[in-house]
Protein backbone atom coordinates (compact mmCIF):
# COMPACT_ATOMS: atom_id res chain seq x y z
CA UNK A 1 0.00 0.00 0.00
CA UNK A 2 1.41 3.41 -0.99
CA UNK A 3 0.56 6.99 0.66
CA UNK A 4 1.46 9.81 -0.55
CA UNK A 5 3.71 12.55 0.80
CA UNK A 6 0.89 14.87 1.60
CA UNK A 7 -1.44 12.49 3.24
CA UNK A 8 1.27 11.50 5.64
CA UNK A 9 2.21 15.19 6.59
CA UNK A 10 -1.34 15.51 7.00
CA UNK A 11 -1.73 13.13 9.25
CA UNK A 12 1.04 14.10 11.38
CA UNK A 13 0.32 17.25 11.59
CA UNK A 14 -2.96 15.80 13.09
CA UNK A 15 -1.88 13.88 15.80
CA UNK A 16 0.68 16.81 16.89
CA UNK A 17 -2.84 18.60 17.43
CA UNK A 18 -3.75 15.84 19.50
CA UNK A 19 -1.26 15.45 21.81
CA UNK A 20 -0.35 17.05 25.74
CA UNK A 21 1.26 20.32 24.92
CA UNK A 22 4.16 21.86 26.88
CA UNK A 23 4.55 25.64 27.51
CA UNK A 24 8.70 26.33 26.54
CA UNK A 25 10.17 27.37 30.19
CA UNK A 26 12.80 29.49 30.74
CA UNK A 27 15.43 29.22 33.73
CA UNK A 28 16.35 32.36 35.58
CA UNK A 29 19.48 33.74 35.39
CA UNK A 30 20.61 32.98 38.98
CA UNK A 31 18.75 31.47 41.73
CA UNK A 32 17.87 27.89 42.06
CA UNK A 33 13.92 28.17 42.22
CA UNK A 34 11.81 28.62 38.95
CA UNK A 35 8.45 29.46 39.89
CA UNK A 36 6.33 28.51 36.22
CA UNK A 37 3.96 26.78 35.44
CA UNK A 38 5.22 24.85 32.23
CA UNK A 39 3.21 21.61 31.95
CA UNK A 40 -0.38 21.46 30.81
CA UNK A 41 -2.56 18.98 31.66
CA UNK A 42 -6.83 18.63 31.22
CA UNK A 43 -9.02 18.43 34.21
CA UNK A 44 -13.13 17.67 33.15
CA UNK A 45 -15.39 19.06 34.57
CA UNK A 46 -19.43 17.47 34.24
CA UNK A 47 -20.16 14.16 32.85
CA UNK A 48 -20.69 12.44 29.49
CA UNK A 49 -24.49 13.40 29.89
CA UNK A 50 -24.25 16.99 30.52
CA UNK A 51 -21.22 17.65 28.46
CA UNK A 52 -17.92 17.63 29.88
CA UNK A 53 -16.09 20.65 29.81
CA UNK A 54 -11.90 20.78 30.19
CA UNK A 55 -10.06 23.14 30.88
CA UNK A 56 -6.52 23.74 31.06
CA UNK A 57 -4.36 23.28 34.54
CA UNK A 58 -0.97 24.18 34.40
CA UNK A 59 1.74 22.50 36.78
CA UNK A 60 4.70 23.85 38.30
CA UNK A 61 7.76 22.54 38.20
CA UNK A 62 8.51 20.06 40.84
CA UNK A 63 10.11 21.45 43.96
CA UNK A 64 11.37 20.12 47.43
CA UNK A 65 10.59 21.91 50.53
CA UNK A 66 12.63 22.78 53.91
CA UNK A 67 11.64 23.84 57.28
CA UNK A 68 13.28 27.84 57.92
CA UNK A 69 13.88 28.84 61.71
CA UNK A 70 16.97 29.69 62.18
CA UNK A 71 16.94 29.55 66.38
CA UNK A 72 15.73 26.04 66.03
CA UNK A 73 16.69 22.42 65.76
CA UNK A 74 14.24 21.73 62.46
CA UNK A 75 16.63 24.90 60.59
CA UNK A 76 16.50 24.08 56.38
CA UNK A 77 15.70 20.31 57.66
CA UNK A 78 13.46 18.55 54.38
CA UNK A 79 9.91 18.19 54.80
CA UNK A 80 8.92 14.44 54.09
CA UNK A 81 5.81 12.71 53.10
CA UNK A 82 4.99 10.01 55.10
CA UNK A 83 2.10 7.55 56.29
CA UNK A 84 -0.35 10.15 54.44
CA UNK A 85 1.23 13.08 56.82
CA UNK A 86 4.10 15.47 56.86
CA UNK A 87 7.30 15.49 58.84
CA UNK A 88 10.93 17.20 59.53
CA UNK A 89 13.26 14.39 60.49
CA UNK A 90 11.62 11.31 59.27
CA UNK A 91 12.25 9.58 55.78
CA UNK A 92 9.92 9.63 52.65
CA UNK A 93 7.32 6.86 52.42
CA UNK A 94 6.83 5.12 49.00
CA UNK A 95 6.20 2.34 46.63
CA UNK A 96 6.50 1.04 43.39
CA UNK A 97 5.06 -2.13 42.75
CA UNK A 98 7.10 -4.90 41.07
CA UNK A 99 5.55 -4.88 37.73
CA UNK A 100 6.28 -1.48 37.07
CA UNK A 101 9.57 -1.09 34.83
CA UNK A 102 12.14 1.86 36.25
CA UNK A 103 10.80 2.51 38.96
CA UNK A 104 11.63 6.05 40.37
CA UNK A 105 14.18 5.85 43.47
CA UNK A 106 11.14 7.23 45.66
CA UNK A 107 13.52 8.85 48.45
CA UNK A 108 12.83 12.87 47.97
CA UNK A 109 9.78 13.73 48.49
CA UNK A 110 8.94 16.71 45.90
CA UNK A 111 5.60 18.84 44.81
CA UNK A 112 4.01 20.48 42.62
CA UNK A 113 0.79 23.58 42.82
CA UNK A 114 -1.14 24.30 39.81
CA UNK A 115 -1.98 27.83 38.86
CA UNK A 116 -5.81 27.28 40.29
CA UNK A 117 -4.06 26.52 43.85
CA UNK A 118 -4.13 23.05 44.38
CA UNK A 119 -0.49 21.00 45.47
CA UNK A 120 -0.21 17.48 44.82
CA UNK A 121 2.87 15.56 45.06
CA UNK A 122 5.29 14.56 42.14
CA UNK A 123 4.65 11.11 41.09
CA UNK A 124 4.76 9.00 37.96
CA UNK A 125 1.56 7.25 38.83
CA UNK A 126 -1.48 8.21 36.80
CA UNK A 127 -3.97 9.63 39.36
CA UNK A 128 -2.74 12.65 41.72
CA UNK A 129 -1.99 12.25 44.96
CA UNK A 130 -3.47 15.78 46.46
CA UNK A 131 -2.07 17.77 49.55
CA UNK A 132 -4.81 19.28 52.04
CA UNK A 133 -5.27 20.31 55.58
CA UNK A 134 -6.92 18.33 57.48
CA UNK A 135 -9.97 19.33 60.03
CA UNK A 136 -6.87 18.97 63.23
CA UNK A 137 -4.70 21.73 61.31
CA UNK A 138 -2.14 18.50 60.22
CA UNK A 139 -0.76 19.30 56.58
CA UNK A 140 -1.58 15.52 54.77
CA UNK A 141 -1.77 13.73 51.37
CA UNK A 142 -3.94 11.24 50.11
CA UNK A 143 -3.67 7.34 48.09
CA UNK A 144 -3.89 8.13 44.33
CA UNK A 145 -7.17 9.29 43.13
CA UNK A 146 -8.53 9.87 46.25
CA UNK A 147 -10.57 12.90 46.50
CA UNK A 148 -9.98 15.38 50.02
CA UNK A 149 -12.09 14.99 52.62
CA UNK A 150 -15.36 17.10 53.32
CA UNK A 151 -13.99 19.08 56.36
CA UNK A 152 -10.35 19.64 54.35
CA UNK A 153 -8.81 22.27 53.29
CA UNK A 154 -6.85 22.27 49.84
CA UNK A 155 -6.82 25.68 48.61
CA UNK A 156 -5.02 27.45 48.06
CA UNK A 157 -1.40 26.61 48.31
CA UNK A 158 1.17 28.66 46.16
CA UNK A 159 4.53 29.37 45.42
CA UNK A 160 5.80 32.92 46.48
CA UNK A 161 9.39 34.08 44.91
CA UNK A 162 11.98 35.55 46.90
CA UNK A 163 11.00 35.62 50.45
CA UNK A 164 12.60 37.69 53.01
CA UNK A 165 15.11 35.91 55.21
CA UNK A 166 14.87 33.59 53.19
CA UNK A 167 18.37 32.89 50.76
CA UNK A 168 18.12 34.23 47.09
CA UNK A 169 16.83 31.47 44.82
CA UNK A 170 13.81 30.09 47.02
CA UNK A 171 10.48 30.09 47.54
CA UNK A 172 7.65 30.69 49.78
CA UNK A 173 5.47 27.79 50.23
CA UNK A 174 2.31 29.39 51.77
CA UNK A 175 -1.10 27.83 52.09
CA UNK A 176 -3.64 31.10 52.15
CA UNK A 177 -7.21 29.47 51.86
CA UNK A 178 -9.89 29.12 54.59
CA UNK A 179 -8.58 29.70 57.78
CA UNK A 180 -5.30 31.07 56.65
CA UNK A 181 -2.08 29.87 57.81
CA UNK A 182 0.66 32.30 59.39
CA UNK A 183 3.19 29.48 58.68
CA UNK A 184 3.53 25.87 59.92
CA UNK A 185 4.22 24.54 63.04
CA UNK A 186 6.66 21.34 63.71
CA UNK A 187 5.05 19.49 66.88
CA UNK A 188 7.36 16.66 68.16
CA UNK A 189 6.91 12.98 68.42
CA UNK A 190 8.17 10.22 71.20
CA UNK A 191 10.72 9.28 68.82
CA UNK A 192 13.39 11.87 69.49
CA UNK A 193 14.39 14.13 66.17
CA UNK A 194 11.33 13.57 64.53
CA UNK A 195 8.34 16.22 63.83
CA UNK A 196 4.92 16.31 62.35
CA UNK A 197 4.07 19.42 60.72
CA UNK A 198 0.88 21.17 61.16
CA UNK A 199 -0.59 24.44 59.79
CA UNK A 200 -0.43 27.65 62.12
CA UNK A 201 -3.89 28.26 61.96
CA UNK A 202 -3.96 29.93 65.50
CA UNK A 203 -6.66 27.70 66.79
CA UNK A 204 -4.75 24.70 67.37
CA UNK A 205 -5.69 22.56 70.31
CA UNK A 206 -3.60 20.95 72.89
CA UNK A 207 -5.44 17.31 71.88
CA UNK A 208 -4.86 17.82 68.08
CA UNK A 209 -0.46 17.50 69.04
CA UNK A 210 1.51 14.67 69.63
CA UNK A 211 2.81 15.57 72.68
CA UNK A 212 -0.46 17.24 74.25
CA UNK A 213 1.22 20.28 74.66
CA UNK A 214 0.86 23.37 71.59
CA UNK A 215 3.89 24.95 73.50
CA UNK A 216 6.12 22.03 72.74
CA UNK A 217 5.91 23.06 68.75
CA UNK A 218 8.18 25.15 66.95
CA UNK A 219 6.79 27.52 64.02
CA UNK A 220 8.86 27.95 60.25
CA UNK A 221 8.34 28.69 57.01
CA UNK A 222 8.65 26.40 54.82
CA UNK A 223 10.60 26.93 51.44
CA UNK A 224 11.01 25.81 48.26
CA UNK A 225 13.77 24.82 45.90
CA UNK A 226 13.81 23.20 42.70
CA UNK A 227 13.75 19.58 41.90
CA UNK A 228 15.46 18.38 38.61
CA UNK A 229 15.06 14.99 37.48
CA UNK A 230 13.83 13.89 34.17
CA UNK A 231 11.30 11.77 36.03
CA UNK A 232 8.79 11.81 38.94
CA UNK A 233 10.49 11.90 42.66
CA UNK A 234 8.59 8.75 43.34
CA UNK A 235 5.99 6.36 42.14
CA UNK A 236 3.39 6.93 44.78
CA UNK A 237 3.85 8.26 48.31
CA UNK A 238 2.62 6.07 50.94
Amino acid sequence: MHFSTSLVLSALFALSLALPQFEPTVQPSSGRLLVSYEKITYKTYGSLKSGEIQAEVKESQPFTIKAYNSESPIHMLDIVASNRKFFIGNVTGSRCPEEVKDCPVGNVTALKVTDEGYAQLDVQVNETQPIYIGPRAQLRFNPPGVPVFKNAQNATFTLQPNPIPAPPGYAAFVYSGVGRASGYLACPLAEKGIWQVFADLGRIKDSWIPSGDKSDCIGFDAFATNYTSPVPAAYEYV
